[in-house]
């Protein structure tokens, strides 16, 4: 017996498989510049490193450019844990079932049905449509078996737009999914130098506070004996009591930069982290000439190219809108009216039909669709321009910065040298004499600033340095950037809630 679909063969091997949509980066109004205006401490050269197929897009070989060895089980654990990347690789999961779902439909859709039904009727007894009040009833049966088949043949291409915007928007979803990792990452990495500069910031305050408790108690001696005036004691006493006050403001400052490190591991704030001892150094100085198309793997600006690919394609499926859509429908079966003669081939039905909707008259819902979407495209490419920019800026700001922090640093070392060499000087000259308290006191809090100063200068380098790899999408090695593709993120388990809040106190 002749089939039914096989004269559908033919259109089905013209359905094929969605790509994702070309970049529309050339269409671009901002200015870019191939160098950097800012200047930068640069001794070395940028490495290219060949890129092979299915290299990881953003590179974080930037850890290794941070002399910690406990930085990098803390990304780890950060990335392996955290509640919010995790929340995020769902969303990629979903724009990839997405994709999945708007491909499907260029696919004839094939469906299996049975179905039995079972109906009383009536015969009068004076015959058909009589008045008699006496007369029979009768049974019948029916049980259907079969096949259904529906197909939109795409001919102009409209379903296959919509089908390459969707992993369009899967590929932005899988660059949104790497951002967030790689800011996790940076994030961790501030905080764990945080917590470690308000740690040193703890102990040179307990330092501190003991060096001018101890002050005021040999001016208390001296005042007992007559030495010192009352107004030397008394000023002795507030800078002591000032350097306590600031003493419980570190240590607050340090429990809570401990706690904010531990929620992004996906821990209990227990303020239980161990921290290091001193500030990590950098080991590799930013390189010179380093290429503008670094920023082409940021991922805020794939997810903003990726969006206006998408654009351009949605554009294209609302004006096909407007053409005939062409579909067919089929089915192929049984019916009987007993179940035992269901499946035999005297009792088989088909039945096969096209059709051809022309939109005339939808009270402009086409049209305002187009230009919809022609709106959106326009907003794409704008939003792309700015991110643009904004990445530019964000690497000019950071490589300055790196210039000047340095420099700075070297300028308080020195001044943190000077001031405790002046301290040691000012209070030997005030026990024999030789100048007055408020030398002494003075070069005490100088001293101590300069110091504390250094701390957080140093904290602000590495803090730059992170923002330099944030701004450039990763590290300083040139990868040539492959195709955006669809990113599968790593497989996520539940996590187990902390039982409750642990008291602690830090050691």
């Amino acid at each position: 017996m002749k089939r039914p679909w096989i004269p559908l063969a033919g259109a089905l091997i013209l359905a094929g498989c969605s790509t994702p949509p070309p970049s529309e980066v050339d269409k671009m109004p901002a200015p870019m510049a191939s160098t950097w205006t800012a200047e930068h401490e640069g001794l070395g050269t940028p490495e290219a490193v060949p890129g092979a197929a299915g290299e990881r897009l953003f590179a974080d070989g930037w850890l290794a450019d941070i002399d910690d060895p406990a930085l990098t089980a803390l990304v780890e654990e950060a990335i392996a844990k955290n509640y919010d990347l995790q929340a995020t690789a769902a969303r990629l999961q979903i724009a990839e079932a997405n994709a999945a779902i708007a491909g499907a439909v260029q696919w004839p859709q094939l469906n299996a049905a049975f179905g039995g039904a079972r109906q009383k009727g009536n015969f009068s007894s004076s015959g058909l449509g009589g008045t008699g009040l006496g007369g029979s009833s009768y049974y019948a049966n029916n049980y259907q078996a079969g096949l259904d088949l529906s197909w939109e043949i795409d001919v102009w291409g409209r379903v296959r737009d919509g089908a390459s915007a969707a992993l369009a928007d899967a590929q932005a979803a899988a660059a949104t999914y790497q951002g967030a990792r790689l800011s996790l990452a940076a994030q961790t990495a501030k905080a764990w130098f945080n917590a470690i500069e308000a740690q040193l910031q703890v102990e040179l305050a307990q330092e501190t506070f003991k060096s001018f408790t101890d002050t005021a108690e040999v001016i208390q001696r001296r005042y007992e004996r007559g030495v010192s005036p009352a107004l030397d004691l008394r000023l002795a006493r507030a800078q002591a009591a000032s350097a306590g006050a600031n003493l419980e403001y570190r240590l607050q400052a340090r429990d809570i930069a401990v706690r904010q490190l531990e929620v992004l591991l996906g821990r209990y704030p227990a303020n239980e982290l161990k921290l290091a001892a001193i500030l990590p150094v950098i080991n590799k100085p930013v390189p010179v000439g380093l290429p503008s198309e670094l920023l082409e793997r940021r991922p805020d600006l794939v997810v903003a190219e990726r969006n206006l690919a998408a654009s351009g394609k949605r554009v294209s499926e609302a004006r096909k809108a407007m053409l005939p859509a062409i579909s067919l429908t089929g089915s192929y079966g049984y019916s009987s009216s007993q179940l035992g003669e269901l499946l035999t081939g005297n009792f088989s039905v088909w039945s096969l039909a096209g059709n051809a909707v022309q939109p005339i008259f939808q009270g402009r819902k086409i049209s305002a669709n187009i230009e919809r979407t022609k709106a959106i495209a326009v907003q794409r490419l704008a939003e792309y321009g700015q991110t643009a920019l904004d990445a530019f800026a964000e690497v000019e700001n950071a490589l300055q910065s790196e210039a000047y922090l340095v420099r700075r640093v070297e300028s308080l070392q020195t001044a943190a040298t000077e001031n405790t060499g002046a301290e040691n000087s000012a209070w030997s000259r005030y026990q024999r004499g030789l100048t007055d308290i408020i030398t002494v006191l003075e070069s005490q809090r100088r001293a101590f600033t300069s110091k504390s100063d250094l701390l957080a200068t140093r904290n602000q380098r590495l803090q730059n340095r992170i923002n330099l790899y944030l701004a450039l999408g990763g590290d300083f090695d040139i990868r040539p950037a492959p195709e955006a593709e669809v990113i599968t993120p790593l497989g996520t388990q539940p996590l187990p809630l902390a039982t409750g809040p642990t008291v602690s106190s830090h050691p």
